[in-house]
């Protein structure tokens, strides 16, 4: 009986170590050429980065469909260690892996970082390499591909006095970059600004765009990747301090930030402080143009997709808008406000007001959005407010812009916009636009179209090539 139990217990024993000693069937490493991994993408591609700046991360996977386990003999950067690419394999960053292994029916990530080296060009320039995958004497690839761009980059910097920006290689802006008080900055045609999260331009002097219809100032933010293009609130604004004076932008488009264009510039006269023109302001986390007190002429300007007001006047100040579009229309938020916001004071913490004489004359423009109302004007009763409002499309119900000679409506794209769920403001034939302004000196719109002698509402003048 004793022997019996001896032989049982051994044989059980036998067999224990025998299953122990086999290694499930997807942990099995098969040697075959005929398994063949498969890879998620064939090319990895990123945006456009600014040289001396890390990407984001990007992303491949490796899937091995068989029920064997595969081992990689060798998984690199084509260029190793002189790759501008970075590799991370299982939490392990480098340029050069060995021996990794799928296991059957499992995938491996592959994680892709790229630091771009300056090479002193003004355009953008191709940066390839690629990652090799080696393994049961197969070879494959997945081609890397980016942009890199050169560019200025300035960090928590006052500008020298007088000092021109050209088209060429961007300025990038961090942290806050000012324009002392007495000094110039122009901008030529073409140049681009990109600023980045956070950051502003600040103005204390004079900043004059000089941007034309064929070779616009672009003044967005640095994120290139998918997406970021109409993305808000990347940067925070183009800020005009108190004392800040003949200021021109002209040609421009400026996307992207938190607020466009933000004016604080009160003074003894009503001089203009600065002229927008030709330029088209979008993308905002709040405001298009903020304004308090200031001396403002606009005209031949759209400003659009605004988180808050596409303009807000307050604590009074002297306005002229003339051919304007203002278009909140596609919302992609809730908005407190309405679209156009004029108003003579500001209301404090504790309760009080402070108020000053507001003066604006908005003509020959578009105002519209997905509100009901999207015009509001404020008055405190305690300073002079003077409003010329006419020929004018407004969204609204209030009769007492007809009177004044504008025209209203609530009707969805009551304005025809041609395709404004992609943020084209331009007008259609039967556009209700067509033909109602009145005449001005300003003959070409927004994108040097010439006017006829019966000119259309807002930014600009139907073409008849549109679609």
């Amino acid at each position: 009986m004793v022997l019996k139990k001896t032989l049982f217990f051994l044989v059980m024993l036998s067999g224990w170590v025998l299953i122990q000693s086999c290694d499930p069937v997807e942990e099995e490493v098969s040697t075959n050429p005929a398994h063949q991994l498969i890879f998620s993408s064939d090319t990895v591609r990123f945006d456009t980065l600014l040289s001396s700046v890390g990407s984001i991360t990007r992303r491949f996977r490796i899937y091995n469909p068989h029920k064997n386990a595969i081992e990689i003999d060798r998984l690199a950067l084509g260029q190793t260690n002189a790759s501008p690419y970075t590799l991370t394999v299982n939490g392990v960053k480098g340029k050069t892996f060995e021996k990794e292994i799928i296991f059957g029916k499992d995938s491996l990530m592959v994680l892709v970082e790229v630091f771009i080296d300056p090479t002193d060009e003004d355009m953008p320039y191709l940066v390839k390499d690629s990652v090799q995958v080696e393994y049961n004497q197969n070879a494959s690839d997945v081609k890397l591909v980016a942009w890199g761009q050169d560019a200025y980059f300035l960090d928590r910097e006052v500008v020298e006095c007088d000092v021109t920006w050209t088209a060429g290689k961007p300025y990038v802006l961090y942290d806050t970059v000012l324009v002392a008080a007495g000094c110039q900055l122009t901008v030529e045609p073409g140049a681009r600004i990109f600023i980045d999260n956070n950051s502003a331009l600040a103005i204390g002097g004079t900043l004059k765009i000089q941007g034309t219809a064929e070779d616009k100032v672009i003044i967005r933010n640095t994120r290139f990747d998918a997406g970021y293009d109409v993305a808000p609130g990347q940067w925070n604004s183009i800020l005009f301090l108190e004392g800040s004076k003949d200021n021109i932008i002209d040609h421009a488009d400026i996307k992207n930030g938190v607020i466009g264009l933000r004016v604080g510039s009160p003074d003894d006269d009503v001089d203009y402080d600065l002229i927008v023109s030709n330029t088209s302001i979008g993308h905002m986390s709040s405001a298009g143009i903020l304004a308090f007190t200031s001396d403002i002429y606009v005209f031949n300007t759209e400003v659009f997709n605004c988180q808050s007001e596409l303009v807000g006047n307050y604590l009074g100040g002297n306005y002229k808008y003339e051919h304007c579009t203002f278009s909140n229309a596609p919302s992609l938020y809730t908005r407190e406000v309405t679209s156009v916001v004029l108003s003579d004071y500001i209301s404090l913490g504790d309760g009080s007001t402070l108020s000053e004489d507001l003066s604006v004359e908005l003509i020959n423009s578009i105002i519209w959005g997905e509100e009901d109302e999207e015009l509001s004007i404020y008055s405190s009763g305690a300073s002079n407010v003077t409003i010329a409002l006419h020929d004018n499309i407004i969204r609204s119900a209030n009769e007492d812009w007809v009177t004044l000679g504008n025209d209203i409506s609530q009707e969805r794209n009551y304005p025809e916009f041609h395709v404004p769920a992609f943020y084209d403001y331009q007008i259609d034939s039967l556009s209700p636009a067509r033909g109602k302004a009145i005449a001005s000196e300003i003959s070409l719109d927004l994108i040097g179209t010439l006017r006829d002698t019966m000119p259309d509402l807002g930014a600009y003048e139907r073409k008849d090539s549109l679609p």
